[in-house]
């Protein structure tokens, strides 16, 4: 599997129980499962997936429960959706993982197939829906369905952090990079001299994690608890760094030739540190982008 960029879902029958309850003033109920609202609010955006709706129906309800879970791509009364979908991501139908559950979504879900992204399906699809899924919940739509799929489509994503850093790791270990980029990530090779603690500064990145490794020379390294620092107020957009003062020392290593850390987005750390001499240190450094 690739990227997965967006997670696009019907309503009725996917993020419902397809049960429609009418009043005489029109449709008065939905209901949504909670399991579901917390994997679209609370796990997509770790992943940079963006949740979008396109549905053929109507509806205020919807609409509101849109806006608490912050799912900014809503679009209602689209009888064309394969249309809408290619408005919305493009060609690149392989960043596009597909819900839904019934023959309108048949259109979508054989084109995202054919395009290389991901067909998924409640446990209470029709059969044809089924058959073309890549993944069939165990769980029934409006009960967890959509949380169900989006565990699957984070457990094997290609694009999760998790398989970039290990891609990373494994290319570094068996040396098989060149030309400044490893497994699509750029690298450099820093030289430096390691010096007395207090001449160093504590940093932290935003947007990118690191994959340290030492490839001449001694060094000690410090990581950081978040509570506790002072920012110094300083952010350096175009190299990602933010620095830090004061905190509490959350690990502390003794980095030598062949050893490797990693440093994720938000961990302040410290290195260069003097381990009881004054020494050269030649260090590879990559750099993995957490948005693509």
């Amino acid at each position: 599997m690739g990227r997965i960029k967006y997670l696009v879902m019907d309503v009725d029958g996917t993020l419902t129980n397809g049960k429609i309850y009418m009043g005489q003033d029109g449709e008065s109920v939905k209901a949504f499962d909670i399991k579901d609202g917390c994997g679209i609010l609370l796990v997509l955006p770790k992943y940079d997936i963006v949740p979008v709706i396109i549905t053929a129906r109507k509806s205020m309800i919807l609409e509101n429960r849109c806006r608490e879970l912050n799912i900014y791509e809503l679009h209602q009364g689209i009888h064309d959706k394969l249309s809408k979908l290619k408005e919305i991501v493009g060609e690149d139908l392989g960043s596009v993982a597909y819900t839904g559950d019934d023959l309108p979504d048949i259109p979508c879900m054989n084109a995202v197939k054919n395009g290389g992204g991901q067909v998924l399906c409640p446990s209470d699809a029709i059969p044809e829906i089924k058959m073309i899924a890549d993944y069939v919940s165990g769980y029934k739509a409006g009960e967890g369905a959509i949380r169900d799929c989006i565990n699957y489509l984070i457990q094997n994503s290609e694009g999760r952090i998790e398989y970039r850093v290990r891609e990373v790791i494994e290319a570094i270990i068996s040396g098989n990079f060149s030309d400044g980029y490893i497994a699509g990530n750029p690298f450099t090779i820093q030289e430096y001299e390691t010096v007395d603690e207090e001449k160093c500064i504590i940093e932290s990145h935003r947007h990118h994690i690191d994959v340290q490794y030492i490839i001449e020379g001694h060094e000690e390294f410090k990581t950081y608890l978040s509570h506790g620092l002072t920012s110094s107020g300083v952010y350096d957009a175009d190299r990602d760094v933010e620095y830090w003062q004061g905190g509490v020392v959350a690990s502390h290593s003794i980095l030598v030739p062949g050893s490797l850390i990693v440093v994720y987005s938000g961990q302040p750390h410290k290195g260069a540190i003097k381990q009881g001499k004054v020494e050269k240190v030649r260090k590879l450094v990559c750099k993995i982008e957490k948005h693509e």
